[in-house]
């Protein structure tokens, strides 16, 4: 091929902007979680603990892809084949893809296991059989996305990618599915305010978006092996795959921001919260579970010839308005 003949366009700015713009809102969406367990209610939790770890997977994955830009990838293979050092390159940019793939699978993995900790309150007391349901579920997709790179030998055939990767991506979507339907399906069954199940519904439903983007995403894991253009090609599966893990932290994250929602809600939301930090009330030694048990705690499933309290009367708006109110 002739110099001339080479393409020179290039995917490097679309690649590096999706990446950086999905992993700042992931940043905003949880700093704002942590801001809300850990500021205001002083609740913290094992599912901050591992939305942090999955956030900074994300923040390194979009790193190495900058990186994997910055030497050659999202640009033609030709084109960068042809330049000085070119081939050199091309190989580097190869291995940070490799090194690139744990970082991806925590971030997108861990995420599941907050939510199974923000659900398990709901479903765990009542029903035993769908908590060990869930538990199941989330351990076979991170059993799964562990082991889909530990073939043997002393190089990795492009198979094992191929056919792994489906696999991993399926059972991904299966999970999403699951961890959305199941809470949903209980929080309808109590006896709340249409608004409040909309809204419930909505924030735990996210992560019918993250198996959207996941059955997206499945649809370019050809492109991971290509030989034809890999340099030019793979950008697609990637932009996606940094989409997807994004999401699905965001979509983890949402569901605890409700009680930190209402607030803002109120009349005077700040007042209420300096109020409710100054009282000491978030600090109880008894009750120091995350805040995403608040909305749970006091949920039971309605029972015939008994009225449920709603769980505006439960919420922590109402609680932060009491404390307020002492001042």
């Amino acid at each position: 091929m002739e110099i001339k003949d080479i393409p020179t366009d290039s995917r490097q700015t679309q690649l590096c902007l999706v990446a950086w713009i999905f992993t700042g809102m992931a940043i905003v969406t949880v700093l704002t979680k942590l801001f809300t367990t850990i500021v205001i209610f002083r609740r913290p939790g094992w599912d901050d603990l591992l939305i942090v770890v999955s956030l900074i997977a994300s923040i390194v994955a979009s790193a190495l892809v900058q990186a994997s830009s910055d030497l050659g990838l999202g640009r033609h293979t030709a084109s960068v084949a042809a330049e000085p050092g070119g081939v050199e390159r091309m190989v580097k940019t190869k291995i940070l893809q490799v090194v690139r793939y744990p970082f991806n699978i925590m971030a997108y993995s861990l995420p599941n296991v907050a939510i199974l900790i923000l659900i398990e309150r709901l479903v765990g007391k009542a029903k035993p059989a769908s908590r060990r349901f869930l538990r199941a579920v989330v351990a076979i997709q991170i059993l799964l996305a562990a082991i889909s790179v530990s073939a043997k030998g002393g190089c990795w055939s492009p198979d094992v990618f191929n056919h792994s990767s489906y696999v991993v991506s399926s059972f991904t979507v299966l999970t999403d599915l699951v961890l959305a339907v199941v809470p949903i399906h209980a929080f309808w069954k109590l006896q709340l305010k249409r608004q409040e199940k909309l809204e419930i519904t909505f924030m735990l439903g996210l992560t019918f978006l993250s198996a959207v983007f996941t059955i997206v995403k499945a649809t370019y894991l050809y492109t991971f092996n290509d030989r034809t253009d890999p340099l030019y090609n793979v950008v697609t599966l990637i932009i996606w795959g940094l989409i997807e893990q994004n999401v699905v932290i965001m979509a983890a994250s949402v569901p605890t921001l409700r009680p930190l929602i209402r607030l803002i809600k109120d009349k005077h939301p700040m007042r209420s919260a300096v109020g409710y930090i100054r009282s000491g009330s978030g600090a109880d030694p008894k009750h120091n579970e995350s805040i995403s048990e608040i909305p749970l705690d006091y949920m039971q499933p309605k029972l015939e010839k008994e009225s449920r309290p709603s769980l505006e009367q439960h919420s922590s708006t109402e609680e932060l308005n009491r404390n307020a109110a002492r001042l």
